[in-house]
């Protein structure tokens, strides 16, 4: 019966092995933005005491004599919409380098935990070759 429970005992357990594999993620890919390069535009203020002058002077250049006109209030929500673009600019590079940022440190965050997996899995073979050297009391070999 002693005999019986010391070779029970001395059976090495299974050993489960669980490993994992990181999952690599796609990649952000964002189209390229063009850079704009604004057309140089000629603000021409008419009034009622240079209109004659100014259409004597586009005729010599031979440019079609119209008016696009805006009121004080309208030039100056000009002036503001294009205030809001340059915000919204600014916004979006913002968000573009918050992505950046993160995909940087969560690449970083998989580069060390697959070296730290590997590390583990070197020790876990390490120890699996020392209890595999240990001494085997099972009779029934």
């Amino acid at each position: 019966m002693i005999l019986i429970g010391l070779a029970a005992c001395s059976t090495t357990p299974q050993t489960i092995q669980v490993t994992s594999k990181p999952i690599e993620k796609p990649e952000l890919v964002l189209p390229p933005v063009d850079e704009v390069n604004m057309r140089r535009i000629e603000w021409i203020v008419i009034n009622e005491n240079n209109i004659d002058e100014v259409k004597e002077r586009l005729k010599t250049e031979g440019k079609a004599f119209a008016f696009y006109s805006l009121t004080g209030q309208e030039y100056g929500d000009l002036g503001l919409n294009f205030s809001d673009i340059r915000a919204l600019v600014q916004q979006q590079q913002q968000i573009i380098l918050a992505y950046e940022s993160y995909y940087k440190a969560a690449n970083e965050a998989l580069d060390e935990a697959e070296v730290q997996r590997q590390q583990e899995e070197k020790e876990d073979a390490a120890r699996e070759a020392e209890i595999s050297k240990g001494i085997d009391l099972n009779p029934f070999d």
